[in-house]
């Protein structure tokens, strides 16, 4: 199960509500002088002027005094026209409205961002002018488009004096004020952050499971962190590491051209120095200790969600030997987060060893899972591998590596790869025969199963265990990758 090959690391919202602006200036002017005197009627005074946008009402004329039966002086314009709904006008003013149009409300914003218009509608002179202030637009997200003032109604006519003067003019009605609505706010980010890492190697680490734990995440060529990358998650094999794993598997050139990003986690260093990973009834001490391998791995899915542009979707699991049976304990345990698997010269060894006995597809018990749904399988195993993880199933006695916890080590019971890959076609409900792959002959395909998934054995003769990494013509990243690009959680 040791690896022998190298790798290099990858794996990390005013209501201003009626302001008061109150921006009085001046009422509307009341008659430039009384009714001249005489025998008649005192003239009219002069008309209060109209207000200009919205009029208060003229002071009326004054009556002629002191000479011939002039009337009273008419009684100066009152209620001028009040302003507009961003200024209401001016109320119970003297003569010549000496109130302005009130500031109209303002503009409300976008939710979270800057508020509509402030002081709109203030009143103007001798009239309530229309608000004319813009709110300034947040920058808030998702912001809704602030309202505008109303207008402002037009003020009343001044009531002509007694003495005959001329009623005012009605003021013209207030201009509307213009409230600009907030900004609209940024879409979400999804799993992008802000800064990306750049392309290459990069040496991690995070504390799960009370350790602290290594992983190399290697960022493929081109990438930007702008667009969610796939993922594949490559275990080395027993006495391998994360680096020699990436210098062998081939998913590193595969990632490079495809545009995935690749984790090569490392095993326990305080529980597993021998450098092997728990994947049920295997191997020695990541098994003796229960070191928690799968939630090490989610706990790596984590550390891409945070820190790297990931598709959480579109995340996959691979690896060797040991890594191949841990790979199984993924597609077993964790099918909630990983898409789809690619295990490779390993069997999964999640349930119980049969030591000697026999392993059939319908009696079993060294691969349990309670799968949460069905999920892909394209596994690879070596014809000419009779010792290690043999081709046809069996027990190695020479390879004392199920070390259960307080037992001693023994050798480990094999299904074999047909049974074994069987078992996981009863597992995704498959129907009907494995088929020869069209794109790769050594491969057999279960291709009608529940969820659209696919189981596939792909059985090679590269010369012994863990050859296929080195057999360019199995074509195995090539294969896996059609059939892991695929699959997607639901």
């Amino acid at each position: 199960m040791a690896n022998r090959r190298r790798c290099v690391s990858v794996v990390s919202l005013l209501a201003i509500g009626l302001v008061p602006c109150w921006l009085a200036s001046c009422g509307g002017s009341g008659g430039s002088g009384p009714g001249a005197g005489g025998s008649g009627p005192g003239t009219a005074g002069n008309a209060g002027s109209g207000g200009s946008n919205t009029g208060a009402g003229g002071n009326a004329g004054a009556g002629g005094s002191n000479t011939g039966g002039g009337g009273n002086a008419g009684a100066g314009g009152s209620n001028t026209g009040a302003g507009g709904n961003t200024g209401a006008g001016g109320s119970n003013t003297g003569a010549g409205g000496s109130n302005t149009g009130a500031g109209g409300n303002t503009g409300a914003g976008g939710s979270n961002a800057g508020a509509g218009g402030s002081n709109t509608g203030a009143g103007g002179s001798n009239a309530g002018a229309g608000g004319s202030g813009t709110g300034a637009g947040g920058n808030g997200r998702g912001g809704t488009v602030g309202s505008a003032g109303m207008g402002g109604r037009g003020g009343s006519a001044g009531r002509g004096g007694s003495g005959g003067g001329t009623a005012g003019s009605s003021g013209g009605a207030g201009t509307a004020g213009t409230g600009t609505g907030g900004s609209t706010g940024a879409g979400g980010s999804g799993t992008c952050p802000a800064t990306s890492l750049s392309p290459g190697d990069h040496n991690e680490s995070i504390t799960s499971g009370g350790e602290s734990r290594s992983f190399i995440v290697h960022i493929p060529t081109g990438y930007t962190g702008s667009t969610p990358a796939p993922a594949i998650i490559d275990f080395h094999p027993l006495g391998g590491s994360g680096s020699s794993q990436e210098g062998s598997s081939g998913w590193k050139a595969k990632c490079d051209s495809v545009g995935c990003i690749a984790v090569y986690p490392d095993s326990s260093k305080s529980k597993a120095s021998d450098n092997s990973w728990n994947a049920g009834y295997c191997c020695t001490n990541a098994e003796k200790n229960q070191v928690n391998d799968v939630q090490f791995a989610r706990d790596i899915i984590k550390w891409l969600q945070t820190n790297t542009c990931v598709d959480s979707k579109r995340i996959y699991a691979s690896g060797g030997s040991n890594g191949g049976g841990m790979t199984y304990r993924m597609a077993c345990e964790a099918a909630d987060v990983i898409a789809a698997a690619a295990p490779v010269d390993f069997r999964c060894v999640t349930g119980k060893d049969p030591l000697a006995t026999t392993v059939s597809a319908t009696s079993q018990t060294a691969c349990m899972c309670n799968l949460p749904r069905p999920i892909t399988i394209v596994a690879w195993d070596e014809k000419a591998d009779t010792s290690i993880v043999p081709y046809g199933g069996g027990q190695t006695p020479s390879l004392a590596t199920d070390c259960p916890p307080s037992g001693s080590c023994v050798g480990i019971g094999f299904a074999s790869a047909q049974v074994n890959a069987q078992i996981w076609a009863n597992f995704d409900m498959c129907t009907g025969s494995a088929a020869t792959d069209p794109n790769n002959s050594l491969c057999q395909t279960w291709s009608s199963c529940q969820g659209g998934t696919t189981v596939s054995l792909c059985s090679t003769t590269s010369g012994g265990h863990l050859a296929v990494y080195s057999n360019a013509s199995a074509k195995f990243t090539d294969t896996a990758w059609n059939v892991l690009k695929t699959q997607s959680l639901p």
